[in-house]
């Protein structure tokens, strides 16, 4: 009976840290975001942590027929504080060119330049003004907002929306109707945009996609400036 009972508190202690293991590993439950998102593509929120890659495409076509195509990415970094990190990397660059630092715990953001070892900090009250999904800069002419059909990107259902509008011939001088057409992919379970197209006939074709992405709590040291950085307060 002894036997029994000391072999069932054993089963006992083994699930339990078997359960709590599992609870550590299992990523955060977001609660859905709704309303306009911010300007920043991952938005500070609190127990919510992820790591992804931003890869960035920026197609042109010329005046004299040339195709010029430059791609570069940002690596993305949210802890469950809701700080984030972006690496911004110039194109066949293997270190970042600069990071970026939002900190709406201490209320203070950081640009820092790694090939120089500084970072100007300066205060921080929170992202850039929202707009509205699917928004863009507005033409000449009232545009038109199309919600499309959810799809899976990343494993997360990603809501879309397309706002098409038109610069009427003349407007800007052109001798033609120029029509811009805008898409957006976000998530509401990770206050994120997964995807983002633009394409514009005067700058070309510009796109924004989240790859890579893991729900996990990313290494504490990337959301503060190295000890041996001068810091400069802006």
């Amino acid at each position: 009976m002894k036997a029994l009972l000391k072999m069932t508190l054993v089963c006992g202690v083994v699930s339990l840290a078997a359960y709590t293991a599992m609870a550590q590993t299992q990523p955060s439950v977001c609660p859905p975001v709704e309303g306009p998102f911010d300007l920043l593509q991952v938005r500070p929120r609190t127990g919510c942590p992820l790591s992804a890659v931003i890869e960035i495409t920026h197609a042109q076509t010329l005046a004299d027929g040339t195709h010029v195509q430059t791609k570069n990415k940002m690596l993305v970094y949210r802890d469950s504080l809701g700080r984030i990190r972006f690496d911004n990397y110039a194109p066949a660059q293997q270190a970042p060119s600069f990071i970026q630092l939002f900190d709406p715990v201490e209320g203070v953001q950081y640009f820092i330049q790694p090939q120089f070892a500084v970072a100007s900090r300066s205060k921080w009250t929170g992202p850039p003004p929202s707009r509205r999904v699917g928004s863009a800069s507005p033409p000449a002419s009232k545009p038109t907002v199309e919600r499309l059909e959810s799809q899976q990107m990343e494993g997360l259902l990603a809501t879309g929306w397309r706002t098409t509008g038109t610069i009427p011939a003349g407007a800007e001088g052109n001798d033609r109707a120029l029509t811009i057409v805008s898409e957006i992919w976000i998530s509401s379970d990770m206050g994120i945009t997964l995807l983002e197209k633009n394409s514009d006939p005067r700058s070309g074709d510009v796109e924004k996609r989240m790859t890579n992405l893991e729900r996990a709590e990313p290494d504490v040291a990337l959301f503060h400036v190295p000890t041996d950085y001068a810091i400069k307060d802006q």
